[in-house]
C-alpha cells in the first residue's frame, strides 16, 4: 500500500498508521504493525453535512477527525470530500488561537526549481482583508518550517500596479506590507507564478484554485502538443528523439500532479492534509510524507505562533 510504502522507505522511525475504512479489504494490503479500525460507511454526496457535523453519519472520515480531535492520531491524511473536511475540522478539530479560517495551502516547484507555497487553494470564497493577512502569516510559517529562511510573501492579483485589483486585495496589500514581520514584495500575477521567485502567494479560495488549475490544464496541454509534434515527427529525427527522451521524462516528472499531490489545512489544531481524490500510489505516499513531514517540524505550533490576533479589521 502506498501509505506504508511511503513511511517505510521514507522516514528513519516509521511511525504506526492507523487505517479507517473496511476492516477486511484493508487487512489484506497492510502490514501488521499497523493499526485499522473498522469504519465502512463512507460519506456520500447526498449526505446531509448537518447530520454529518451531529454524528448521524458514522463515516470513516467522521471516525478518523474524531480520534484526530481527541489527541488520539498525530496527522490525518484523506482523499475524502473536501468541504465535508473542512466542516468535520472546524467543527471537531477546531481553530487555533487567533485564527478564523482554515487555509488549502500546497508547495509547488517554479522555475530553477525553486519551491513556492500558494494559499488559499479552496477552502474560503470571498473573504476579508484580514483573512488575506492571516493566510500570509500561515504560509510564512509553512515556509519556515520547510527551512526557508526569511520569506517573501505576494498577493495574487490581475496586476502588478499598485492600484489594480479589487478593493479587498488592495486593503490586504496595506495590512501586508505595515506587518513588520512579513516581507512583502508586492503583487503577483497569475502568468508569473512560476517565475516570480516568490516564496509565500497569497489569495482567497476562489481565485488561488482557478490559478492552480488552469496551471495544471496548461501544463497538460503542453505536454499532449509536445507528444503529438514528436510522434508525427519523421524517422530522420529519430536520433534527437532519442536524446530528448530523457530530459522530457524529467520534465513530465517536474510537473506531474501527483509528485506533489496534497495539500494542507493551515489554522487548525492538527495536522490535517487532503490529497487529491483521484490520486495514485505515488500520489499518496506524497500526501502522507507531508504530513509526517508536517508533525516532525512541529508545523501547527509554529502556524500557531505566527497568529496575528492583533488584527482589528473584520475577516
Amino acid at each position: 500500500m502506498a501509505a506504508v510504502d511511503a513511511v517505510r522507505r521514507e522516514v528513519a522511525a516509521p511511525p504506526v498508521l492507523t487505517f479507517y475504512g473496511d476492516g477486511d479489504a484493508i487487512a489484506s494490503l497492510v502490514g501488521g504493525r499497523h493499526r485499522i479500525v473498522h469504519a465502512p460507511r463512507t460519506l456520500a454526496v447526498d449526505d446531509s453535512l448537518r447530520a454529518t457535523l451531529r454524528g448521524e453519519v458514522q463515516s470513516s472520515m467522521h471516525t478518523a477527525i474524531r480520534a484526530l480531535a481527541s489527541g488520539g492520531q498525530d496527522a490525518l491524511v484523506t482523499a475524502g470530500s473536501t468541504g465535508a473536511l473542512m466542516a468535520l475540522c472546524r467543527h471537531a478539530v477546531g481553530m487555533l488561537p487567533g485564527y478564523r479560517r482554515p487555509a488549502i495551502v500546497k508547495a509547488l516547484v517554479g522555475e530553477g526549481g525553486h519551491v513556492f507555497r500558494v494559499l488559499d487553494l479552496g477552502a474560503n470564497i470571498g473573504v476579508g482583508a484580514a483573512a488575506l493577512h492571516q493566510f500570509a502569516r500561515m504560509g510564512v510559517a509553512a515556509a519556515q518550517a520547510s527551512g526557508v529562511g526569511d520569506p517573501s510573501v505576494a498577493l495574487l492579483n490581475i496586476g502588478s500596479e499598485v492600484r489594480k485589483g479589487p478593493p479587498v486585495v488592495r486593503a490586504a496589500a496595506r495590512l501586508l506590507d505595515a506587518d513588520e514581520q512579513l516581507r512583502y514584495v508586492g503583487y503577483v500575477e497569475p502568468d508569473r507564478l512560476f517565475v516570480a521567485g516568490v516564496d509565500v502567494v497569497v489569495a482567497d479560495g476562489f481565485a488561488g484554485n482557478v490559478a492552480l488549475k488552469a496551471a495544471e490544464g496548461a501544463l497538460r496541454m503542453a505536454r499532449y502538443l509536445l507528444a503529438q509534434e514528436l510522434a508525427a515527427a519523421s524517422p530522420a529525427l529519430d536520433a534527437a528523439k532519442a536524446q530528448l527522451r530523457e530530459p522530457l521524462d524529467n520534465l513530465r516528472e517536474a510537473y506531474n500532479p501527483q509528485s506533489y499531490n496534497g495539500a494542507i489545512l493551515l489554522g487548525l489544531r492538527r495536522v490535517v492534509v487532503k490529497s487529491h481524490g483521484g490520486a495514485d500510489g505515488q500520489g499518496f505516499a506524497g500526501a502522507v510524507r507531508q504530513a509526517v513531514q508536517a508533525v516532525s517540524a512541529d508545523l501547527v505550533a509554529k502556524v500557531a505562533a505566527a497568529s496575528t490576533r492583533s488584527t482589528k479589521e473584520e475577516a
